[in-house]
């Protein structure tokens, strides 16, 4: 009897499952869980591919920086600064640096003065060109482009501004790029000179570049970097 009573209280008859509804709710608060993990798993992914793309366009704007205040530092002259420049598909001069030149443009002579020997340190010169991109989506302000490049040329011999000094452009020559290009009250890029002079020893080189990703959400960087131009030129 005591059995019985026991397996009529505690056998299956007593056993109890779930309902729907509580089976649905289960499944709900699941479903909730599922979607805010995902939400927050794209949104770290997002935020970390952000943070790669912003120490890209770093890194090369540091390169940049780095290989034109070399250049500035080694030049003697400096022969073209570029300003406000057009959105050209040919590509447009920047700078035009000289190394080993006089005030002149005459190449510079070391004298040796205990025999008629003399000694010419080689001659170079140092063209930034800039060519504008084509990429307008999803761009502020009005008329920017995206996706352009800034290239480095190196010769013995000078480029006439303007007669195609930035011509011819290889990929050998590149700098930078992901260059934006705007125009108006603030143009970029921009090269702009303060009283380049050799008897102002305050001339100066101001430098301003965007780079700038066409990705959501939308990636870029600034430089506006001074430089002091050596002994003043």
């Amino acid at each position: 009897m005591k059995y019985i009573s026991f397996v009529k209280r505690f056998g299956a008859n007593h056993r109890r499952g779930f309902t729907l509804t509580e089976v649905l709710l289960a499944v709900m608060i699941v479903g909730l869980i599922g979607v805010a993990l995902a939400s927050l798993t794209r949104a770290a992914a997002r935020e970390s591919g952000v943070g790669r793309s912003k120490v890209m366009l770093r890194n090369n704007l540091s390169t940049f920086l780095r290989t034109l205040r070399r250049d500035i530092n080694q030049s003697t002259r400096v022969d073209y600064v570029g300003g406000a420049v057009s959105c050209s598909s040919s590509g447009v001069a920047l700078l035009q640096l000289a190394q080993n030149v006089d005030s002149a443009g005459n190449a510079l002579i070391f004298s040796v003065t205990d025999s008629a020997a003399t000694a010419s340190p080689t001659v170079k010169y140092i063209t930034y060109c800039f060519l504008c991109g084509s990429d307008t989506a999803n761009i502020v302000p009005s008329g920017a482009k995206r996706g352009g490049a800034i290239y480095r040329l190196e010769s013995g011999s000078k480029y006439t501004i303007g007669d195609g000094a930035c011509s011819s452009l290889a990929s050998s020559n590149l700098l930078l790029n992901n260059v934006k290009y705007i125009s108006g009250s603030y143009p970029v890029p921009w090269f702009s000179a303060d009283a380049i002079s050799r008897t102002d020893t305050n001339s100066v080189l101001t430098v301003h570049v965007i780079t700038e990703l066409n990705s959501k959400p939308i990636v870029n960087d600034v430089i506006e970097e001074t430089f002091a131009m050596p002994m003043g030129y």
